[in-house]
């Protein structure tokens, strides 16, 4: 028998479990003043609510020491769109959903940095390849100034969580 694999339009199965990854901050070119080059652990974990439902509670650990604990809520709108808020994102953002991966609306975020808090836009886009690694790409813009991408490797154990 065929195993199916399970993909981003099937939100009950593929947000499930336990997310973990790691990746970079890469500085654009001409913002390497303001943002340096930063390696990044990430782990995330779901509890549903209801049937449509979902909170995630993320852990960004950045290889300069800083920690970024987040909570998101998620809710399942249509079969391909999802909306998502976080404290750190208080507009929220929809999600798209495709057989390949899900995008993100731009969204805004406030971000910690060097003691400062900024409020960057994000472009977010997650490809989902044959083995069903996800790679997470964000670009992240200040005042409308490409400063820095974030890339994320992320596995994900369904049967945790």
């Amino acid at each position: 028998m065929t195993r199916r694999k399970v993909t981003p339009l099937q939100p009950k199965e593929f947000f499930k479990g336990a997310w973990r990854g790691e990746g970079v901050l890469t500085p654009h070119p001409l913002a390497k003043w303001l943002v340096a080059e930063d390696d990044i652990r990430f782990s995330g974990e779901t509890v549903w609510l209801s049937d449509t439902v979902w909170m995630v509670k993320e852990r960004f650990e950045f290889s300069s020491g800083y920690i970024k604990p987040r909570t998101m809520f998620v809710q399942i709108m249509t079969p391909n769109r999802l909306h998502v808020t976080a404290d750190d994102m208080p507009l929220g953002a929809d999600i798209l959903l495709h057989e390949n991966g899900f995008r993100f609306t731009p969204y805004y975020i406030w971000s910690q940095y060097k003691g400062k808090r900024w409020r960057l836009k994000c472009l977010d886009e997650n490809l989902v390849d044959e083995t069903g690694v996800i790679h997470d790409t964000i670009k992240m813009f200040l005042f409308g100034f490409h400063v820095s991408t974030m890339r994320l490797t992320v596995t994900v154990d369904r049967n945790e969580g």
